[in-house]
């Protein structure tokens, strides 16, 4: 299987919703709607200082998401990274780790120095992911008062230093 990453499309519209709310909600149970959340419901536009990207095989399906949001001159959120279940721990394509690099990339071009990010306490495959990566665990007290995450109980948040 080839899986390429590319900038998102108004086409992917759906088939992110239907990624997202249902690991969101059949796998981690938060009982959350694309309109519970700000950018779901229209990406393109919200994305539209940021970027947003998809990951699709051969055949155009969506096998997974990443996005960044300006924060701050200096800082970034990573947002709604997430892989169809057949992609998790598949080490030939390590979609995971290439969504990331991606970001990352472009989040250096931009000249952030941080990335910020949250992710729900069920998601114990993602916190080992993002602190593999050099993210640190912060207080939700620390986060830029820019930065607006979701109100679920034992939200972890993270920090990454950019070098």
């Amino acid at each position: 299987m080839k899986i390429s990453i590319q900038t998102y499309s108004s086409i992917y519209q759906k088939q992110v919703e239907k990624l997202v709310l249902g690991i969101q909600n059949d796998e981690f149970g938060l009982g959350l709607t694309a309109q519970d959340q700000p950018d779901l419901p229209n990406i393109a536009e919200f994305y539209k200082n940021g970027r947003f990207w998809v990951a699709l095989d051969e055949n155009d399906q969506l096998m997974g998401t990443i996005g960044i949001e300006p924060l701050t001159d200096g800082q970034a959120s990573l947002r709604k990274m997430f892989l169809d279940k057949t992609m998790r721990g598949n080490k030939d394509e390590n979609l995971a780790q290439r969504l990331f690099e991606t970001l990352l990339q472009y989040a250096k071009e931009k000249g952030y120095q941080e990335l910020w990010l949250d992710t729900p306490p069920p998601a114990k495959a993602a916190h080992r992911f993002y602190e593999r990566n050099g993210f640190e665990l912060m207080p939700v007290e620390s986060t830029p008062s820019t930065y607006k995450h979701p109100a679920i109980e034992g939200l972890k948040i993270y920090r990454l230093t950019i070098n």
